[in-house]
């Protein structure tokens, strides 16, 4: 990877439809992206499904580094709401992919939730076989406890994962960081923004899978908020580049993946650089005087995280 704040494209995907007028808009928003420096960009077919995709195959054009995922059921165009790795649902996902997105291979391929009815050995095995095919060039997984990492990469070599990683939600810290240098894999930090509460942008939503976005959390989390948006200011740096200045301080193998529509945002993003040490420390008192409230999780989306993972409350122990 060559991009240290990737793009998420999540976002973009309902109105990335083939109808829909703000299609145009995001095309011309991934095209700045690119002319503004962003090389990688994450999506999955479940987006849409398919339509974050096609959007980048449209936009891109080849260009810069695609992030994509398999994983969630999809039946005749509508997900189920199942994970499904089947061997021939994989290469079927990836054929879908690599049409979509315009490419003769697919740069990085993740499993976007570890299946508990399929094999790790099989899921990474059948990668292994399109890796040979030239179908694929990287592998990776998202939201995989250590030990699902060890055994797929013992089958097929990962280069990447994916977790949940932000200053306000730091267990992999402890479980999947060692696992990934001990291993030289890549590290991509999905919200990075805690879904756009570390930037500012959130608003109380008791319907958000995110317990910390719920009213009876998200006023007790204000404090912590404030407290950084302090620091931000005296630094003279917007509260998404001190989120995302913190991660990557964290070491050179993280990537925090920052999604918007925003096309300024996405460049001021792309503009974060390392915090020093005595910022990093800064940051870190404020989060220790002002502990997260709430999971990160509701307990539905918990449930498709890999058996063995943490629930991670923000400070590395459980709720």
């Amino acid at each position: 990877m060559t991009s240290r704040v990737v793009l998420g494209c999540t976002s973009m995907t309902p109105h990335s439809y083939p109808d829909s007028p703000r299609r145009a808009e995001m095309v011309d928003v991934l095209r700045g992206a690119l002319a503004a420096g962003v090389d990688t960009f994450d999506t999955s077919e479940i987006q849409g499904p398919f339509t974050g995709e096609e959007l980048l195959g449209e936009a891109l054009g080849g260009r810069g580094t695609v992030v994509t995922k398999f994983g969630w059921e999809i039946e005749d165009g509508t997900p189920t709401g199942r994970l499904n790795s089947r061997p021939e649902v994989i290469r079927a996902s990836a054929e879908g992919s690599l049409r979509r997105l315009g490419r003769d291979q697919l740069d990085v391929y993740l499993q976007h939730r570890v299946d508990p009815q399929v094999p790790i050995e099989e899921v990474a095995g059948t990668i292994g076989e399109l890796i040979q095919e030239g179908k694929v060039a990287r592998f990776g997984l998202c939201e995989a406890a250590p030990d699902t990492i060890r055994r797929a990469h013992a089958e097929c070599p990962l280069s990447v994962i994916q977790h949940e990683y932000s200053l306000w939600t730091r267990g992999p810290e402890a479980t999947v960081l060692p696992v990934a240098r001990e291993l030289g894999l890549d590290v991509m930090a999905y919200s990075p923004l805690g879904k756009g509460f570390l930037a500012g942008s959130a608003q109380p939503n008791d319907d958000s899978s995110s317990p910390r976005l719920h009213a009876e959390n998200f006023a007790a989390n204000q404090q912590l908020a404030q407290a950084l948006f302090a620091l931000a200011e005296e630094w003279g740096m917007t509260s998404a580049q001190l989120a995302l200045g913190w991660l990557l301080a964290q070491g050179a193998d993280i990537y925090p993946v920052a999604g918007s529509t925003n096309l300024e945002r996405i460049r001021a993003n792309a503009a974060a650089q390392p915090l020093g040490p005595a910022q990093v420390e800064a940051v870190d008192a404020a989060v220790a005087a002002h502990p997260v409230a709430g999971a990160r999780y509701t307990d539905k989306h918990l449930s498709f995280m890999d058996a063995g993972l943490e629930t991670d409350s923000g400070t590395g122990q459980k709720p």
